[in-house]
């Protein structure tokens, strides 16, 4: 293995016997071979980067990184290319065509299952769901099923977005869609201190500016049950409509989070994020924006400082200073 830094922010390991076991996002073709595929598989359907991304819901910018090297899609992202493009997978490492085709069955086998558990038709599921028909349809036929659509999915129904997108762990979520309601004790109103300010960087990440120990920008007053819970203020404009210039994000790092949760993510380098946590595989963590215009992100947990639970969204007017 070459000892040179890769300046890709997520490298994957050389080494074939490193590779994820979970099936999840570790099948792929050298680092130079994925973006030449992901541009011949473009043109051949005589595609736009911006008509690609329409069709896969990433930006145009997503798709000119991928083909420029400096990201690569993920594995079901791979797979949906292919169905989009009419463009065969790569097959550069040994037995990837095959896999490729038992987890096309898969798919339509795991959705089936949805399918019959839920008492739907393909067109209810996707009413519920809020999705095109079209696309159960496609995913009954074996295309790949999206990370935002696996999301939906387990926000609707309970299923784990793991285990739709590729049979990885239990089959239900923590929280299912039909537990009993068991409403929680919001706790007692406590004064939050703001701790520090989150302004947009560059590539749409978050830098904080936190205030010396001992001070602080005023209190948030909020119901909560976390002794440490704490308030940040957030500047600019690209969390809109989610959040607003001004607004304040409620902070409970003792509070356990799960798929679909709202995150606020430090990295060992200093970058915060406050992004969706789409899934956990193989050591990685894969975060939705929640402005779609920035796209994904994937960390590994070896480059993460911490991360919190977002509890909600406090408006201006809450402020009180100290």
């Amino acid at each position: 293995m070459s000892d040179v830094r890769i300046k890709y922010r997520d490298s994957r390991p050389e080494s074939k016997e490193n590779r994820d076991p979970s099936r999840l996002d570790f099948l792929y073709p050298p680092r130079m071979e994925m973006r030449n595929w992901i541009r011949s598989a473009r043109k051949k359907a005589d595609l736009t980067q911006e008509q690609l991304g329409e069709k896969l819901g990433v930006t145009k910018g997503n798709v000119s990184a991928w083909e420029n090297g400096r990201h690569e899609p993920s594995y079901a992202q791979i797979q949906e290319i292919s169905v989009v493009t009419k463009y065969p997978m790569p097959d550069s490492q040994p037995g990837a065509s095959a896999m490729a085709t038992l987890d096309s069955k898969d798919v339509a086998e795991r959705v089936q299952e949805m399918l019959t558990e839920t008492g739907m038709d393909a067109a209810a599921f996707a009413a519920k769901v809020e999705i095109p028909l079209e696309r159960v349809e496609s995913w009954l036929k074996g295309a790949a099923i999206s990370i935002v659509e696996a999301v939906a999915i387990q926000n609707v129904f309970g299923y784990n977005s793991a285990w739709v997108l590729a049979h990885v762990g239990e089959k239900k979520a923590a929280i299912q869609y039909n537990d009993e309601y068991r409403p929680k004790a919001l706790g007692k109103r406590k004064a939050l201190a703001v701790v520090g300010m989150a302004q947009l960087g560059d590539n749409g990440f978050w830098a904080e500016v936190e205030y010396p120990v001992g001070h602080g920008d005023g209190y948030i007053d909020w119901p909560t049950t976390d002794p440490d819970a704490y308030a940040i203020e957030c500047s600019g404009e690209s969390m809109r409509p989610r959040i607003k210039h001004g607004e304040f994000v409620i902070i409970e790092p003792n509070h356990p989070f799960q798929p679909g949760d709202e995150v606020l993510v430090k990295s060992k380098n200093g970058r915060v994020m406050v992004k969706e946590l789409a899934y956990k595989a193989a050591g990685r963590y894969t975060l939705l924006s929640v402005n779609e215009s920035h796209g994904r992100i994937t960390l590994e947990e070896s480059e993460i400082d911490k991360i919190h639970y977002v509890a909600g969204i406090a408006k201006p007017s809450m402020w009180r200073p100290d």
